[in-house]
């Protein structure tokens, strides 16, 4: 373990306040197994993205052994870290792997990378982890604003994104204990009043129409909203995209949907559609909610491309 150093981003915030609780016996961790390690605290939202860049720039100049940035918080700390780590690569020659200790109150990329959930066995199998692991990420291209990004959830329009939005104004969102069922109850608040929307879908450049689509979500790995199995086939160490769109239900297709999801059979459904491509283009013409990560995107309409991309993890 000598060997390699880790540059460990630490988001206290995260997980309702568990990283903060957590980190001085992570730390003591560390120091009983003389583990080689730095770390930054992060200060503000996206603060982890800079330091993403600053640890890998650190390493650039003066590395002279392995080196791993470790993200330490919830899903939205791993997503600015590789966001950071994926722009300083744009520019550099570089790669440093990414490790991630789950404290969040999602938790879903460690299910989708079949982390433990309990820290202290997680952060010992990041010790004892001897080999990368190039996992693909998944990428958007946003044509409106020109811009782009990475997600290591999903990307989500419509129903999902409205009850992220809900559930971030939530103070169960900041509750260590009751976090996680602050999307639960964001769903109940919205469903009355959620109207359906019209989307366009270009896959392997053919056109599809969507009248009354509902619940939209981009992914590459089957988890949503704090465990639920919204796409069961799709994986990390696959190189496609999934895509769902379930068109507006009734209260009784709601029903059956929710009644299928845990026998994993509401693909099934003939309101519920489902694509697998590495390139996908969806596009809106009316104001919808959105959410990368967990991260509200605002109100507004989109016309987005998504694809995926590698990018070495420290996993097992």
């Amino acid at each position: 373990m000598s060997s390699i150093r880790y540059h460990i981003i630490v988001n206290e915030a995260a997980g309702g306040g568990k990283v903060k609780q957590a980190w001085p016996a992570i730390q003591n961790e560390l120091d009983q197994q003389q583990v080689n390690y730095e770390y930054r605290k992060t200060l503000f939202h996206n603060h982890a993205i800079q330091l993403a860049k600053d640890f890998c720039d650190q390493i650039k100049q003066k590395s002279t052994i392995a080196d791993v940035i470790l993200a330490i918080g919830g899903d939205g700390t791993l997503h600015e870290a590789l966001t950071g780590c994926m722009e300083f690569r744009q520019s550099n020659p570089i790669t440093v792997p990414l490790a991630y200790l789950p404290i969040g109150s999602g938790n879903d990329f460690a299910r989708a990378a079949k982390l433990s959930l309990n820290w202290k066995i997680a952060l010992n199998e990041i010790l004892h982890q001897s080999h990368l692991q190039e996992i693909y990420v998944a990428k958007y291209y946003d044509q409106i604003n020109d811009n782009n990004g990475y997600f290591v959830n999903n990307f989500g329009i419509g129903f999902d994104a409205a009850i992220v939005a809900k559930a971030n104004q939530s103070s169960l969102k900041q509750n260590r204990f009751l976090g996680q069922f602050s999307y639960i109850s964001a769903i109940f608040g919205i469903l009355k009043h959620f109207k359906s929307f019209p989307l366009n879908l270009n896959i392997n450049n053919q056109n599809y129409h969507f009248n009354k689509a509902f619940l939209v979500t981009t992914s590459n790995h089957p988890f949503f909203g704090g465990g639920v199995k919204i796409l069961p086939q799709a994986a990390i160490t696959k190189p496609n995209l999934e895509l769902i769109i379930v068109e507006k239900p009734s209260f009784w297709q709601l029903i059956l949907f929710i009644s299928m999801l845990p026998l994993e059979k509401h693909l099934n459904l003939k309101f519920v559609h489902h694509y697998k491509n590495k390139q996908i283009n969806l596009t809106t013409n009316s104001l919808q909610f959105g959410q990368i990560d967990g991260e509200e995107t605002g109100h507004r309409m989109f016309d987005v491309q998504f694809n995926v991309e590698t990018y070495p993890f420290w996993l097992k």
